[in-house]
């Protein structure tokens, strides 16, 4: 008989859990020196290493094996999601396009993200291209836009290679006196005839998107870039080829790149990380997949590493460098685009918030709205769960569920904790906003 032991039987999705292995003879006395050979039941779920340590990724019973000598001994471990209700305050207006923008197109576009001054007040990006603005505070409740100029004035130049046309701060990440940026970069085709000649705006359907690095030494006053295509972080892994004639578009219109960076975060090993959306396949307006990537040197843009399935091996470098199409970033399969990343110290998770990609199952009812999934090592997430029922541009909520965030569409949750003490917010606890 072999005693095969556990710390739990009901370990949290995402917990290690280190099993243990006892070899003993007939008469109950252990014998020394024996090794046990482990094996899990649901390995793509719940892989156990040589020496017994098991990673729950997902939820459910999973049996676990211990074989030594060729006598075997298993124990049942039911994978237990971690769950909580949510309850919402009052809605407190931190920004308002109608009297606080500082020209017509200052409208909020993007997730708000918070960072810390050196002087301790607070600057809040959520803005617009072509000319991006930001608000100011000594605190939360006391933002007003800044309107002495914009933080970063789109280079809006009209070819593709540039990766300089119309720029949205995106992820912000202070280091000092360095104020990192992701920048979300759309180039429009404004030259060839089927798309909107003259139109770089986002409004022509011709839609070509990468991540660029921009960074600022003034307070987030203005913000410089290394020459192009150094800036790159992202490019889209293809050359843009403009639509052929008689081609109608999809959706949106003719969509391809990398798109949206999450805010950065840095993990427990010291490197920094962030998510984007990928559509790879030119022409093809659907997300086809969520990539994780990292560096540990925030001021190098081709310091970044993509997660490739099995490690962050890949450089997304440029196809008018490279002379040819570059591998896409694994995709992290089911898990919602993450708007905003932060560690939360109550459940002792990374927990990612997004809108719902279309309605998702709540309780046996179709739900849009803005959800969650929980991570240990931000590779590995748990599905996605509700937040808070609203109705998105593509999704519409019904106004007569109670719960239901606004009467109105909205857009780009993202989580901060007024109490963090952190630079750039990426803490939340029990309370965040």
């Amino acid at each position: 008989p072999k005693p095969l032991t556990s710390p739990t039987l009901t370990p949290y999705e995402g917990d290690a859990v280190q099993l243990t292995a006892v070899a003993k003879d007939a008469h109950g006395n252990v014998l020394p020196g024996k090794t046990a050979a482990w094996s899990s039941s649901k390995p793509e779920l719940a892989p156990v290493s040589p020496t017994g340590l098991l990673q729950t990724w997902g939820t459910g019973p999973v049996d676990v094996t211990a074989s030594i000598d060729g006598v075997k001994g298993s124990v049942t471990l039911t994978l237990t999601p971690i769950r909580f209700t949510v309850s919402l305050g009052a809605k407190e207006v931190v920004m308002h396009a109608t009297t606080d923008r500082c020209e017509e197109l200052d409208v909020p576009d993007g997730p708000a993200r918070f960072v810390r001054a050196e002087d301790g007040s607070l600057v809040m990006f959520s803005g617009n291209a072509s000319r991006y603005y930001v608000s100011r505070g000594a605190g939360f409740g006391k933002f007003t836009r800044d309107c002495s100029g914009p933080a970063l004035a789109s280079a809006d130049r009209r070819t593709a290679d540039s990766y300089e046309n119309w720029e949205w701060v995106w992820s912000v990440y202070r280091e000092g006196s360095s104020w990192h940026v992701l920048v979300h970069n759309e180039f429009h085709d404004a030259v060839a005839a089927t798309c909107q000649p003259g139109n770089p705006a986002p409004g022509n359907p011709c839609w070509y998107n990468s991540v660029t690095y921009a960074v600022s030494t003034d307070g987030a006053r203005s913000f410089s870039k290394p020459g192009a295509p150094a800036h790159t972080v992202a490019p889209a892994p293809n050359a843009w080829v403009p639509p052929e004639p008689g081609v109608a578009p999809v959706g949106n219109g003719f969509v391809a790149g990398y798109f949206a960076p999450s805010n950065i975060v840095q993990g427990k090993d010291g490197y920094h990380y962030a998510f984007l959306m990928a559509i790879p396949t030119v022409n093809w307006y659907q997300m086809q997949g969520l990539c994780v990537f990292r560096t540990r040197a925030l001021g190098d843009p081709t310091s970044w590493r993509a997660w490739d399935g099995s490690g962050f091996n890949l450089r997304m470098a440029s196809p008018y460098v490279t002379g040819h199409a570059t591998p896409v970033c694994a995709s992290l399969g089911g898990f919602v685009i993450p708007s905003h990343l932060v560690y939360d110290t109550y459940l002792e998770r990374y927990m990612a918030v997004a809108s719902g990609p279309g309605p998702l199952d709540v309780n046996g009812r179709p739900t849009c709205g803005f959800f969650y999934a929980l991570s240990a090592d931000l590779i590995h997430w748990s599905t996605h769960r509700l937040l808070v029922e609203a109705s998105l541009s593509w999704c519409a909520a019904d106004p007569a569920q109670p719960g239901v965030l606004e009467p109105v569409l909205v857009a780009y949750p993202s989580i901060v904790d007024h109490a963090d003490t952190t630079v750039n917010f990426e803490n939340a606890g029990r309370t965040p906003y």
